[in-house]
């Protein structure tokens, strides 16, 4: 039975009672959850030491030291868990900043040091003393008005966020769980700048020494390392990003024809390997595949930690007989999801390996697991909510309630939604969908999704709700492996 109408529920406990309620919909968690066998799962105690572990290398960023190793230790474990384990393999050029700094002189005081919130990722460079230039406005970047004439002057661009990027506007809710009072009437995550210039190339083709972003409408606290924008080209003029208040002070110094000086220390490091993994676990039909796939690079504890929740699935179902399991899943560990513009993600996957999409009859994609919902209140303070993030499910194909709703009763995943989309499909799941395989994208976005903290935002994260969402995949594999070619496409 498809679920094509709005639906909610305010608890766990009454969305499993209105499931339950339904002779069709009681099938549809039976057929979930009869071949599940919780026991088999990795416990609690031992996802949560591997997310505890993983936090502590400390930022993933694409080929760097913490992601090699976060990468070999996935494939060590699965192939301890009995999967054949391929790779591929992928060489760049890879830009890592190293120090950071700004500071203003207006015209007549002393030098100030501005605070910044982070870099901007493969912008540029500087030697170790700076570029220093005449700092000037350029409007902002809702609605820019920038000098043709940069030379030797150092660009500042206000960055406003909202409205943010909206992943429901126009689209198909298909059923939501737990979402408060009401479904959202939109759904919006992330901080993304509104109207973010395409290139820094073109600043610099008009002369200038480096470009200063300055949020306008998030607190400082929220506005800390974020690594934005990511999977860009080097792009060789340097950039940072600084907080609202003192974008506030540095737009009012402008006025006064103040000096800066953008120092941006960054290493180039060629011959950077990237490993993507593959790993095959036979069914009892090999003809037939379930790709369940994530990305391994990412800044921070949830960003990303979904190669977490495919091992502990790999472990899982390899611990049961083959009778089991109808059809062969194919694990997928993309890198490259923040240096797209030199490695592959998942369209790496599908140019390397067309036989296994052209043999795949669903997709489960999973991203970011755990989060807790944090925001900026109405005194601009950066505070946590006291609710789970919202578990967003974008999907190109209606079945996908079902399997989903199915899988998320009884887990501690209590608030979400699955939206059906075709022209805005987020994350890595979006490839596949759009190759034609009926995938699930599982995708929450919180505000810190890429901020790159020294604690990686561990305290973030729930290690009760990271675990319900992997005990709900399980199911929803389970129930996939079961339905026909046509259940599936919805």
């Amino acid at each position: 039975m498809l679920i094509t109408r709005r639906g909610f529920f305010r608890s766990a406990a009454l969305a499993s009672a209105c499931v339950l309620s339904s002779p069709d919909r009681q099938a549809l968690i039976a057929a979930a959850t009869e071949r599940y066998r919780p026991d088999l799962l990795p416990s609690a105690r031992t996802v949560w030491d591997w997310q505890v572990w993983m936090a502590g290398l400390g930022p993933k960023f694409t080929g760097n030291d913490a992601h090699r190793t976060f990468v070999e230790f996935l494939a060590t474990e699965l192939k301890r868990a009995g999967l054949d384990v391929a790779r591929d393999s992928y060489v760049f050029t890879r830009w890592e900043a190293t120090r950071r700094e700004l500071t203003a002189t207006p015209n007549g005081a002393q030098p100030r040091k501005v605070p910044v919130t982070s870099d901007y990722p493969y912008s540029g460079r500087t030697e170790p003393q700076g570029v220093t230039g005449e700092l000037v406005y350029g409007g902002t970047t809702l609605s820019p008005n920038v000098p043709n004439d940069l030379t030797g002057k150092i660009l500042l661009l206000e960055a406003p966020t909202r409205p943010r990027r909206s992943f429901y506007d126009g689209r198909e809710l298909l059923v939501s769980w737990g979402v408060d009072d009401q479904p959202p009437s939109s759904i919006s995550g992330g901080l993304e700048p509104r109207n973010f210039p395409p290139t820094l190339t073109g600043f610099g083709k008009a002369g200038a020494l480096g470009v200063v972003f300055a949020w306008t409408d998030v607190s400082d606290e929220n506005a800390a390392y974020q690594y934005l924008p990511w999977s860009r080209p080097l792009e060789g003029v340097p950039a940072l990003w600084v907080g609202r208040d003192s974008g506030a002070r540095l737009r009012q110094w402008t006025e006064t024809r103040a000096r800066a000086t953008l120092t941006l220390e960054a290493a180039l490091v060629p011959d950077t390997h990237s490993d993507a993994l593959i790993a095959t676990l036979p069914g009892s039909s090999p003809q037939e595949i379930l790709i369940i796939h994530s990305h391994t690079d990412g800044p921070n504890a949830v960003e990303e930690n979904g190669g977490l929740g495919i091992l502990a699935l790999a472990k899982y179902f390899a611990r049961l007989p083959v009778s089991a399991r109808t059809r062969t899943l194919v694990f997928v560990l993309v890198p490259g999801h923040f240096a797209r513009a030199y490695v592959p993600s998942m369209e790496g996957f599908i140019d390397k390996h067309p036989e296994i999409v052209r043999n795949a009859v669903g997709a489960l994609c999973i991203e970011h697991l755990g989060c807790r919902e944090w925001k900026d209140d109405s005194a601009m303070k950066y505070r946590p909510t006291g609710k789970d993030e919202l578990s967003l499910v974008m999907t190109n194909v209606k079945s996908a309630a079902d399997i989903v709703l199915a899988g998320v009763a009884g887990t501690a995943d209590h608030r979400g939604v699955v939206v059906k989309t075709t022209d805005r499909f987020g994350g890595e799941g979006r490839f596949l969908a759009g190759a034609g395989v009926p995938t699930i994208g599982y995708i929450p976005i919180p505000d810190y999704l890429v901020a790159a903290p020294p604690n990686g935002y561990i305290d973030k994260v729930s290690r009760s709700l990271m675990y319900g969402q992997i005990q709900a995949f399980a199911k929803m594999i389970h129930r996939m492996d079961v339905m026909t070619e046509t259940q599936l496409k919805g």
